[in-house]
């Protein structure tokens, strides 16, 4: 990874749907050495695919929460059997084991407050959860590249 490739990285979370071309203007190379950097890192496995942002607010789904989830069982039967009851449920998005006092982190989209209150009860199953609701969103999902180029941001 030089910093071309970064720069490809970065142009195409932004938009994942420019050209060759686009992406050479924007990198400063040619669109040929583009196309064979963006095939490098597709074989390679660093893009492992390309996505369209949904804003879930224009499609019928304005209340974003996250659950943060405590198993109340931690058995390996018991943890994958939790697992596939999450990934059963339609409204949650993401879902995240993750180190701490949650056991798992889930980010859910719903329409209600019904439907959330329904949500949590069914989430609440599994063990105790705490949820918040997302008011809005400072940094929306990217990849954070400045440290590959020894630029790391100071706090």
């Amino acid at each position: 990874m030089d910093k071309y490739d970064r720069m490809l990285l970065a142009a195409l979370l932004e938009n994942g749907r420019a050209t060759y071309a686009q992406l050479a203007r924007q990198v400063n190379l040619s669109a040929p050495a583009v196309a064979e950097r963006v095939a490098k890192l597709e074989s390679s496995g660093v893009i492992t695919g390309y996505t369209a942002n949904i804003d879930l607010e224009k499609i019928g789904l304005p209340i974003q929460c996250v659950i943060e989830l405590r198993l109340a069982s931690h058995g390996s039967h018991d943890t994958h059997h939790a697992y596939a009851q999450l990934a059963s449920i339609p409204q949650i998005t993401e879902c995240h084991r993750v180190t701490g006092d949650p056991c798992v982190i889930i980010r859910a989209a719903v329409v209600s407050m019904l439907e959330l209150e329904a949500l949590i009860n069914r989430v609440a199953q599994l063990g105790f959860t705490k949820t918040s609701i997302v008011l809005s969103s400072a940094v929306q999902r990217r990849v954070p590249l400045g440290h590959l180029e020894g630029n790391a941001r100071k706090p």
